[in-house]
């Protein structure tokens, strides 16, 4: 294979063009290497990727931006993907489309796959990783946090948080220059909330419910211990002994594992602690009843509060 194939293909990321593959080799030899496997197609026609890569969102990304040209970077949901903190279901990200962003004055388009917006704010902050160019941390999530669903706001915070690419700070100041833009408020609302402390999304999305509801904002990884024995909640409020846990595999626990929750719910039960379990059901379509049982423990002059 020609040095200076295998050096333009590095340079793009292992991806590459037809016409690049038919400067080493026939149309015949190229349908052959696509039928081995060592080199593979992309959604886009014409547009080819090493055989080798991984079949992931980086490796489909760089395809993507060479099909597209142009100084062109990714944002949104896909740049989230390639920092660590985008939350979508698998399935959802199969279906939506690749986001790209370019200079203001360029047609927000969509095409296969792919939907290219314009910034008002520049491109000149860019950032590579996996090699790819896209939009910094901060930036990032914070464009997720104001254009995506307000239950998973909070989440993508905690989750730029948790992976360490950002830091409050950075999302502030992202946050400043997003000012009067669509969904900013909601920035303003949620960056002082956001915690790092935060284990998983459904976590945070059940903290979320708490906090849009009005109730005192809960402290999250809650130590409680006495006795030689020590356990940690979710998320809680410690001066009224009340802590909320989200189980998402409790069908899915062993003998061992169930016993041991469950004496651990007894201990809590024990020493004066409230424990709530709420699962996704809870979270995304019975928020109401979730946030009530909450409510009238935070609020009642009856809970026994901790020394």
């Amino acid at each position: 294979m020609q040095l200076s194939f295998v050096r333009a293909v590095t340079r793009q990321g292992g991806a590459f063009t037809r016409e690049q593959a038919l400067d080493i080799c026939s149309p015949a030899e190229l349908r052959a290497r696509l039928r081995r496997g060592i080199w593979r197609r992309t959604p886009w026609q014409g547009l080819y990727v090493d055989g080798e890569l991984p079949d992931d969102v980086p490796a489909l990304v760089r395809a993507a931006s060479l099909w597209l040209g142009g100084d062109l970077l990714a944002c949104h949901t896909t740049a989230a993907s390639l920092w660590g903190f985008d939350l979508r279901f698998p399935e959802a990200a199969k279906s939506e489309p690749l986001h790209f962003l370019g200079p203001a004055d360029i047609d927000n388009r969509r095409l296969r796959g792919l939907q290219v917006h314009p910034s008002s704010l520049g491109t000149d902050d860019a950032v590579m990783i996996a090699g790819v160019w896209c939009t910094p941390p901060a930036r990032t999530a914070c464009d997720v946090t104001r254009l995506g669903a307000p239950i998973d706001a909070l989440a993508t915070l905690d989750a730029a948080l948790r992976t360490g690419w950002c830091t409050r700070e950075e999302l502030n100041a992202a946050a400043l220059r997003m000012r009067g833009m669509r969904g900013a408020a909601r920035l303003g609302r949620l960056i002082p909330l956001a915690d790092r402390r935060a284990e998983s999304a459904m976590e945070s999305r059940m903290r979320w419910r708490f906090l849009d509801a009005g109730l005192p904002a809960p402290d999250l990884q809650i130590e409680v211990g006495a006795t030689g024995r020590r356990h940690r909640l979710d998320i809680g409020w410690r001066e009224h002994r009340l802590g909320a846990e989200f189980d998402g595999h409790e069908a899915h626990m062993t003998r061992a594992q169930l016993a041991a929750d469950r004496d651990r719910h007894n201990w809590l039960t024990e020493h004066r602690w409230t424990l709530f379990h709420f699962t996704a059901v809870d979270v995304y379509r019975r928020f109401e009843p979730m946030v009530a049982y909450a409510r009238r423990y935070l609020l009642s002059p009856t809970v026994i509060m901790a020394p």
